[in-house]
């Protein structure tokens, strides 16, 4: 067991090196030597871990799915807590690239996307995960209007699908900005998106 445990730690290690490359560099300058340097390996010592650079680059991949989707599933409303509306903006405000590391992350995503237009793998994987957010969204929809946080007579099909469009379109839009560029508007659109959502 503490084997296992050790060599999925080195393939987290070599995920997140694999993450920084891509961030500065896309995906073009991932490679299993790139990579093996940035992790502070010697290259042999990350082909133990991954046989090809398609096999590293799935494990990174699964990663940042990983990440995404734990994102993804605490958009719902918590009993006594915040509401869906609030639990969404607060969502919604944490895909914005507001700093550093958050600007590393949608970068990254960026590099994946365009992957997924040459690998047919990755973007089955792309197209999993866009259906289980949608499943996760139209329970919680459905559940905030069941609770009148939300408008009864819209369709939870429709209202997640916009959810993941506004989300994608926030994303992108930010994305391609310098760092350090202001979110203000992204953050407005934010606002009146909700208050779009939640309007009778």
């Amino acid at each position: 067991m503490p084997r296992t445990v050790d060599k999925q730690a080195r393939r987290r290690v070599v995920a997140d090196a694999l993450f920084r490359i891509a961030a500065r560099e896309g995906l073009d300058g991932v490679s299993m030597r790139t990579v093996a340097t940035e992790a502070g390996f010697s290259l042999g010592a990350v082909q133990r871990y991954f046989q090809t650079k398609d096999e590293m680059l799935r494990f990174a991949f699964e990663q940042a799915a990983e990440a995404a989707r734990e994102r993804l599933a605490a958009i719902r409303a918590a009993p006594g807590g915040r509401s869906f509306p609030e639990e969404l903006r607060r969502a919604m405000l944490g895909y914005l690239p507001a700093d550093e590391g958050r600007l590393a992350e949608a970068r990254i995503w960026a590099a994946f996307h365009a992957e997924a237009a040459v690998r047919p793998a990755f973007a089955d994987a792309l197209n999993e995960l866009d259906a289980e957010a949608r499943a996760n969204l139209r329970t919680a929809i459905a559940l905030a209007q069941e609770a009148g946080e939300l408008p009864a007579a819209r369709p939870p099909d429709e209202l997640a699908e916009l959810i993941l469009v506004l989300l994608d379109g926030l994303w992108w839009s930010a994305v391609r900005r310098p760092p350090g560029t202001p979110l203000t508007a992204q953050r407005d659109v934010i606002d009146t998106a909700i208050a779009m959502l939640t309007a009778s």
